[in-house]
């Protein structure tokens, strides 16, 4: 009796775990698929959002059709498989939500900056050839900066996406000149980089490059970004400090966060090299 009852008290443990976490991960990459036909991004991004979908959806809205074709015991493995795959997703991204905004409490203010500052502006998306929300929210900041720190320069890093008619970079040396009044000589640009880590490495090459490796290099991004940036800076033995430009929208804002769940777990993979 007393082990019916575990068994019993298991399987209800077992069914709310398929289906709250797994209707947690198909709606995240749900909505994320939906935001890459808005703003759109690589293939690699298209690939992973659908194999996403398919690995929640299938299992949790064909479930009796599984549970019917299947032998019981292939079926009861299977299920615990998916429901304690999904509550491993849902808690490690809530954990990683945690770890994000709990290490942004502090940013360097501009009275505590010289002249031998560097700011670094990471690309995040072009809408045509001007910055998308995102990215003049960075840009926007980093002009905020530049202008109260006097004799500073910045860096603005990166490429040309699949669908952008130019690379990122120019784009946002124009947006800092001529919508933002910078100086052009104070702006060096990385219209090379793909991702983060690319952005970082280039931006340290420019700095050896210009004469100004000894510059505090300030990283100008948003909240989300901004704790990989520095796990990556900590593995490039790169040190730095930080501002952080204003959070896009909330639906952006979660599903930027579902986009950096794959990119921490893409770090620890493959690292930074």
């Amino acid at each position: 009796m007393t082990q019916t009852k575990k068994q019993s008290g298991y399987d209800r443990l077992l069914n709310v775990l398929y289906i709250v976490c797994g209707s947690f991960a198909f709606l995240a990459y749900f909505a994320y698929f939906i935001k890459l036909l808005i703003w759109r991004e690589g293939t690699l991004s298209y690939v992973a959002a659908v194999l996403a979908i398919l690995v929640s959806g299938i299992p949790l809205f064909f479930k009796r059709f599984w549970e019917r074709i299947l032998p019981q015991k292939v079926f009861f493995v299977l299920k615990n498989i998916f429901a304690w795959g999904m509550c491993f997703y849902m808690v490690t991204f809530l954990i990683l939500c945690t770890y994000i905004f709990a290490t942004n409490s502090m940013q360097t203010h501009p009275e505590d900056l010289d002249s031998e500052t560097v700011f670094v502006v990471y690309g995040a998306g072009l809408r045509g050839e001007r910055p998308g929300s995102v990215l003049r929210k960075r840009l926007d900041k980093a002009a905020e900066y530049l202008e109260a720190v006097p004799g500073s320069v910045c860096i603005v890093t990166g490429g040309q996406g699949p669908d952008e008619v130019m690379p990122e970079a120019d784009a946002m040396k124009n947006y800092l000149v001529e919508d933002m009044g910078i100086d052009p000589a104070r702006i060096y640009t990385d219209p090379e980089s793909g991702n983060t880590i690319e952005n970082i490495k280039n931006a340290l090459a420019i700095m050896e490059e210009e004469g100004i490796a000894d510059y505090t290099m300030v990283s100008v991004s948003n909240a989300f970004h901004i704790p990989r940036i520095k796990l990556i800076c900590s593995r490039l033995d790169c040190k730095g400090e930080f501002v952080l430009a204003k959070d896009p929208n909330p639906f952006s804002l979660f599903t930027t966060l579902v986009r950096e769940y794959m990119s921490y777990g893409k770090l620890f993979l493959l690292g930074t090299e």
